[in-house]
């Protein structure tokens, strides 16, 4: 599996004054902070570690308790032999290869 130093960090943000979750990688906090995508007011609900975006967005969904993350299209086996299973129209990136 993959070593925590492979890991991708997302963090989670929530608004009460937009009443929005804001799902974001944490190397764009600050540039989307200062766009304001991130809303002022925001809080940091949570840090997530995970080898993929899927696997971020399933750990974020299961956390908020909404109904099971379904990624877009469908899982195919990694080209690189890995034996992992990975998302080619969502994020492209093998949990243990990293980007396919």
């Amino acid at each position: 599996m993959n070593p925590k130093d492979k890991l991708q960090h997302y963090v989670v943000f929530s608004s009460d004054k937009g009443g929005s979750i804001t799902f974001v990688g944490a190397d764009n906090i600050t540039d989307l902070k200062a766009r304001q995508v991130i809303e002022p007011d925001a809080v940091q609900l949570w840090d997530i570690f995970a080898a993929s975006y899927e696997e971020a967005r399933a750990i974020h969904f299961m956390r908020m308790g909404w109904h099971p993350y379904d990624p877009a299209g469908e899982a195919m086996l990694c080209p690189k032999g890995c034996g992992a299973h990975f998302y080619p129209q969502g994020s492209g990136v093998c949990p243990i290869c990293g980007s396919v």
